[in-house]
């Protein structure tokens, strides 16, 4: 203080100074603040912006879903459908997304499916994807044929968190591939009636000499019994080759009746070898009238194949006729026919070759196509049906040239099942 009572100047200027400078920090935290609530504005935008993004991507994401022509599903791990789609819903022919929702899949799924498609559940939630065809029975007991690709769908952590679906109608594929299938049997039991009407002269020599044997044998029993010679012995051996030459006959044929059956046996584990013999009876007049060698070199063990016996006997006796055929222009004594069988890696696969003169190199190419071929009064269309077999059976038919020496040599191979035949 002064000595009048007045404050100093110093504690004047002092003052001053410090009003300033809370006058200076209130402007700043204003300042402040208002870009505080600036930035705080411009987030909340930006938030909004991106959440009306985001609404407006999922919605526009669930209109394509809706309007999908194909079924596309949500569903847990135990099968629980979450969503699906108005054409899942149409698929199920159901009214209301409520009769679906909530509900499980497997109640929908054919009874003969289910296991399978468990199967590509708990596959999907492992992280795999995966495709399968299954059986569906709609709401209304109707069956469709489906065809049904599942992905893992994964939360923001990477965790799966259900599976989705989409699966499409293949019901009218099915129906196709049925009819296709009942035009490739009747086009293969047309070929193999065609072959035996080929082999005819053939087989009816083969048939004749047992039956001629027995008309002999018979005659001569007769004979003895009528001049009361001969002994018991004598006649029970006559008799005993009567019954061999009549058994004889009944094989060649049982195995013609088989072969040229209409209805195809049912896919079976089956044994290769005893196919390849069986096909070597029926060849076996059209093999000698030609004079021709055969050499059989199989397996020592040979798992059981998964096959149609008939159908896989036509590949067979196809190859070893066209080899039979195609040395025709070969020397007598130098006509060898070889079959061999050998298996690996659950495959196993039979070769047929010769030493006929063999394939001029620009019918290498044809030699599948229906229609083509290199016999004056044939077809054209064992090869293409004996391909066709072997796809059907998941297996496959090349050829090749020998190598060294002349003639062609066909291979197949058909899957094993794990069963062992023996040679």
């Amino acid at each position: 203080m002064s000595l009048f009572g007045y404050p100093s100047v110093w504690v004047v200027v002092a003052a001053l100074a410090g009003l300033t400078g809370l006058v200076v920090y209130v402007t700043r935290l204003n300042w402040r603040l208002e870009h505080s609530k600036r930035v705080l504005e411009n987030e909340i935008s930006e938030r909004r912006r991106a959440e009306e993004q985001l609404a407006d991507k999922e919605n526009r994401l669930r209109q394509i879903i809706a309007s999908e022509p194909e079924c596309v599903k949500l569903q847990t791990l135990d099968g629980v459908l979450l969503e699906m789609n108005p054409a899942g819903l149409a698929l199920l022919e159901a009214s209301r997304a409520g009769d679906i929702i909530g509900t499980s899949v497997y109640d929908m799924i054919a009874p003969e499916f289910r296991d399978a498609y468990r199967d590509l559940t708990h596959r999907v939630f492992a992280g795999e994807s995966g495709v399968m065809e299954f059986q569906i029975v709609s709401l209304k007991g109707r069956r469709r044929w489906m065809e049904t690709h599942a992905v893992p769908l994964r939360d923001a952590r990477g965790r799966v968190v259900s599976l989705l679906g989409i699966t499409r109608d293949i019901t009218a594929r099915k129906h196709a591939e049925d009819e296709v299938r009942l035009h490739y049997r009747e086009l293969a039991h047309a070929a193999r009636i065609n072959t035996m009407g080929e082999m005819a002269s053939g087989l009816a020599h083969e048939l004749n000499q047992p039956l001629a044997a027995i008309a002999n044998y018979s005659r001569g029993c007769l004979h003895r019994i009528r001049s009361g010679g001969g002994t018991v012995g004598d006649l029970t051996q006559a008799i005993e080759q009567v019954c061999t030459q009549a058994e004889r006959a009944g094989d060649i044929i049982k195995s013609l009746r088989r072969f040229v059956n209409k209805e195809d046996s049912p896919r079976l584990p089956q044994d290769l070898h005893a196919i390849i013999r069986e096909t070597l009876v029926i060849a076996a007049p059209e093999i000698n009238m030609h004079g021709v060698d055969v050499k059989l070199d199989l397996a020592e063990t040979m798992p059981r194949v998964y096959c149609n016996a008939i159908q896989i006997e036509q590949v067979v006796l196809n190859l070893v006729r066209n080899a039979v055929e195609a040395m025709d222009e070969v020397e007598p004594g130098q006509r060898n026919l070889a079959i061999r069988t050998w298996h690996a890696d659950g495959i196993a696969t039979v070769e047929v070759s010769d030493t006929g003169p063999g394939l001029p190199g620009e019918m290498r190419n044809q030699i599948f196509e229906p229609f083509f071929t290199t016999k004056a009064a044939g077809m054209g269309m064992g090869l293409p049906i004996c391909r066709s077999i072997l796809e059907a059976h998941g297996g496959t038919l090349t050829f090749a040239m020998q190598e060294g020496r002349p003639g062609l040599v066909f291979r197949f191979t058909l899957g094993l099942t794990g069963g062992r035949s023996g040679r």
